[in-house]
């Protein structure tokens, strides 16, 4: 392994070359069934580890001010870019991670709100955690990158593995709320809970008004509405069905 190179994902990465040229290097889609090809996946997951941490950080400056809609598009037009491009390997272990974090906390709190001698662990919560979280953020992207390809040359930046990885990355925000929510009190489940969904809701919505937009008004409301009703059902099941 020469200097410089980190190995992540099973493959090799180069840890100084964030210009974005190693974009052109990954598959592109080609045809409706190209998302269901494992070969197409291979090249997101060879990563620099300092991209991943990169995008790790930015993903929470949701609040970033600016006046231009196309600027509020910053994770997918300037991080993802001077990292090579979007990766899955950081929205696999996002998601994977918190999967195996709202099962554990969802039975800590059902054992401080149960007694000692009535506790029994609930091992389908790993399992309702894995359908949840992963149709959120693997099952959205895929709906959504079909409807947006309604919108034809509009939205041709908004690739679907843009979306996995915008989706990926946003679930960050729940896996500290989800730690919180271990706690055995219910008005502070709903304020965790809630602000995750902001931060998470903020990274997407940034990112896409912009895009989107341009694709006609009422198909933009539409979609928009779309993400942002996603986005309040998260919430919502995290609450009722863990928490």
């Amino acid at each position: 392994m020469g200097q410089g190179e980190i190995k992540v994902g099973g493959g090799t990465a180069s840890g100084n070359n964030n210009n974005g040229g190693g974009s052109d290097n990954k598959p592109k889609g080609t045809g409706m069934c190209w998302c269901f090809s494992i070969s197409a996946y291979q090249p997101y997951f060879d990563v620099d580890t300092m991209d991943v941490l990169d995008r790790i950080m930015e993903s929470f400056k949701v609040w970033k001010r600016t006046t231009d809609t196309q600027d509020m598009a910053y994770f997918i037009k300037e991080v993802l870019p001077r990292g090579g491009g979007p990766d899955a390997y950081g929205p696999f272990w996002i998601t994977m991670t918190l999967v195996f974090v709202v099962a554990v906390t969802s039975n800590i709190n059902s054992w401080f709100n149960a007694s000692a001698q009535d506790f029994e662990g609930d091992i389908s919560a790993l399992l309702h955690a894995f359908w949840v979280i992963y149709a959120f953020s693997f099952g959205i992207p895929i709906v959504s990158w079909g409807a947006l390809k309604c919108l034809g040359e509009g939205v041709q930046g908004l690739d679907f593995m843009t979306l996995l990885c915008l989706f990926g990355y946003s679930l960050l925000p729940y896996i500290p709320a989800a730690l919180v929510c271990a706690i055995p009190i219910t008005a502070l489940h709903w304020v965790a809970l809630f602000g995750a969904m902001a931060f998470s809701s903020g990274l997407v919505m940034r990112n896409l008004i912009g895009p989107v937009m341009e694709g006609g008004e009422k198909k933009s409301r539409a979609l928009l509405g779309w993400f942002a009703g996603c986005q309040f059902v998260m919430f919502f099941v995290m609450k009722i069905v863990f928490f």
